[in-house]
């Protein structure tokens, strides 16, 4: 997953946690990379396990299960995500749209594009710059009794 390019097309991505939105990541990918492979990196960036049995989507609308602007996990009832370059969805910088994981817990988070550059001598995708602690993905609720 992780590559070293130069000289090709990069996105830049905000990623923040919809309920929080003071804990995020930028995340710089290559544009020939996919919104599968985007997912892998937030789930990195955010360490969480990426357990491919938990699905996930993508809505290029920013609403949680709109199905004309939905492109998922490829065992999700959608369009796979892991057909979809990112350079084919022709962003425009500040365009935000929402990445929902796991559909049980629905983990949400917004997705803002920032710009477009140009890949130098690094592993990609890579975390640009962050804020605040990543939340547990299995918090540990104790009962009250």
């Amino acid at each position: 997953m992780f590559m070293m390019w130069c000289g090709m097309k990069t996105y830049v991505f905000k990623v923040k946690l919809e309920y929080d939105k003071r804990v995020w990541r930028k995340i710089e990918v290559l544009g020939n990379r996919t919104l599968d492979d985007l997912h892998m990196a937030i789930q990195h960036a955010f360490d969480f396990d990426a357990d491919p049995t938990h699905l996930y989507s993508f809505f290029m609308s920013g609403k949680a299960w709109d199905k004309h602007s939905e492109y998922c996990h490829p065992e999700a009832d959608g369009p796979p995500a892991t057909k979809v370059k990112i350079e084919s969805l022709s962003l425009k910088p500040k365009q935000k749209f929402l990445y929902l994981f796991d559909y049980g817990d629905e983990w949400r988070f917004e997705v803002e594009f920032l710009k477009q550059g140009s890949s130098e001598k690094a592993a990609y995708p890579r975390i640009i710059d962050s804020r605040g602690k990543a939340p547990e993905q299995y918090p540990d609720y104790e009962e009250e009794n």
